[in-house]
């Protein structure tokens, strides 16, 4: 029996976006005598590994935007060999009536760990599947929809994440550990899932569960042990929730880890100590969501309860203390005026962070924000699709005209220059009047290159890996093509939203 884990072709090579849950999962497998590894989303190359007298469990970790290419793959895949398909991540979790669709054989809600081990043991003993807890299984036409079991408790008890598994995917590409040290979030931001999580899981133990100091060090101490690692990704949601562990950490993490490091704060939780101690730690980059620039869009719409008074003093003591400050930014939200939109610039340009991160909203179905949208009319009737990229080049809403639209897109393109060059301001409000063009998402696309390989992370770092994955990416752009490429629409997909999710 194989176990093979399903990746994007372009998040693989970029070797960047290693998703903690695979390499936590694999861990557990691991444990358990089981071996699973990363394998490209491309029909081609997962073929050739099928057996018609072997079983493979597919996995795919599914995020909305992949859920279409990975369903027509699992699709063509079954008529090829011996499969099992099994369907986790964020949108079998809120879209479970994807267990319907043709190529799916089972998917799992929630936390896949337990779950994932007991069906595998299960098909490799001969055992029954329909009655394991998370999982939603299809057998002969029948669907067996299990309930949720409670929350993993004390996260300590989970074995250390494999991040081997990354390694041997992309072996000359891995050069930062993607680490996280708790799950869950205590706030309801309206483009985020959480509020839907936490009512999935009420009932079922503490939303917000930490590990201890003496885990994650332990995890990371294997990192450094591999030469490779030259950078850690810490993406817990918030890493400064809890202040007396981030003294502990810190302290910790100097002594015994040393490697630059990065993570995410919330205005409401960073303090000049809290900042102090990520400098002295090693952190190279503080990642904080500004979102809006606009009290009434930060504060109703996106539901961020937090003032411009907050993020400018928060800014003011990140950068104080010697932190690279990177801001998050949305633009073009429902409802929302290209005039409130150009306040969040303004907020940007007076804060002056290192690294101004700006994206068009995508309103994911199951999230307060789609809701909103769909409330004003702007969801595409025809079931428009999620962009397979977080800086999407287009809006997925629709706009009172095409002129409205173009502005909208036009200003993530050009966020960036009042910010390096204040007095180019009025020369960006006046070319946003011009229509959407390749050149602007050319110089966007650029300068994000620019800013996540020499800006967010030392540029000795940075800039070595940049023209390698330049050069691997040029070596693999017909293979994203043939993997990534569009597919068909399926009516399993995001129908109790009412859109088509891609």
């Amino acid at each position: 029996m194989k176990i093979q884990i399903v990746w994007p072709v372009i998040d693989l090579y970029k070797g960047d976006n290693q998703f903690v849950g695979i390499s936590q999962i694999s861990a557990l497998l691991k444990k358990k005598d089981f071996v699973s590894q990363v394998i490209e989303a491309d029909f081609k190359k997962i073929k050739s590994r099928l057996r018609k007298d072997t079983l493979t469990i597919l996995a795919f970790s599914t995020p909305t935007v992949y859920a279409q290419t990975y369903l027509e793959l699992s699709r063509r895949l079954k008529r090829e060999g011996s499969v099992f398909s099994i369907f986790g991540g964020p949108h079998p979790t809120y879209f479970p009536d994807l267990i319907e669709a043709e190529g799916v054989d089972s998917l799992c809600r929630g936390e896949g760990e337990y779950p994932m081990v007991e069906c595998v043991e299960a098909l490799r003993d001969g055992h029954p599947i329909t009655g394991i807890p998370n999982l939603w299984i299809k057998e002969k036409g029948t669907i067996f929809r299990n309930p949720l079991r409670p929350l993993i408790e004390d996260l300590d008890t989970l074995p250390l994440p494999d991040h081997e598994i990354f390694r041997r995917a992309i072996p000359n590409n891995v050069w930062q550990a993607v680490v996280m040290t708790s799950r869950g979030c205590p706030y309801q931001c309206t483009y985020c899932f959480n509020h839907a999580y936490r009512e999935l899981y009420r009932g079922k133990g503490r939303m917000v569960r930490r590990r201890s100091v003496g885990h994650v060090i332990q995890e990371l101490k294997s990192v450094k042990a591999h030469k490779n690692y030259e950078f850690v990704r810490f993406v817990d949601d918030l890493f400064t929730l809890n202040p007396e562990w981030v003294e502990e950490f810190s302290e910790k993490y100097r002594t015994e880890i040393g490697l630059p490091f990065s993570c995410f704060v919330r205005a409401n939780h960073i303090t000049p100590q809290i900042a102090r101690q990520l400098k002295t730690a090693g952190c190279w980059r503080v990642q904080m969501g500004l979102e809006a620039g606009d009290e009434f869009v930060r504060n109703e719409v996106f539901k961020r309860n937090m003032s411009e008074g907050d993020i400018v003093r928060a800014a003011r003591i990140i950068q104080g203390a010697g932190l690279k400050l990177v801001t998050g930014n949305i633009l073009g939200s429902p409802g929302v005026t290209l005039e409130q939109d150009l306040k969040t610039l303004a907020l940007n340009m007076k804060i002056k962070p290192h690294f101004a991160g700006v994206s068009l909203l995508q309103p994911y179905p199951g999230t307060e924000i789609f809701n909103y949208a769909r409330q004003l009319g702007m969801l595409d009737p025809a079931g428009g699709t999620l962009r397979e990229t977080t800086v999407s080049r287009t809006s997925t809403l629709t706009f009172k005209n095409r002129r409205e639209k173009d502005r909208i897109e036009n200003l993530q393109k050009l966020f960036f220059l009042p910010i390096e060059i204040p007095w180019s301001f009025p020369l960006v409000k006046a070319m946003i009047k011009l229509p959407a063009n390749r050149f602007f998402h050319y110089v966007f696309s650029r300068w994000v290159n620019y800013g996540q390989y020499f800006r967010v992370v030392p540029p000795r770092i940075g800039g070595k890996y940049f023209w390698k994955r330049a050069k691997i990416l040029a070596g693999v752009s017909s293979v994203m093509k043939r993997a990534i490429g569009p597919s068909p629409k399926s009516d399993a997909l995001g129908k109790k939203a009412g859109t088509t999710a891609s």
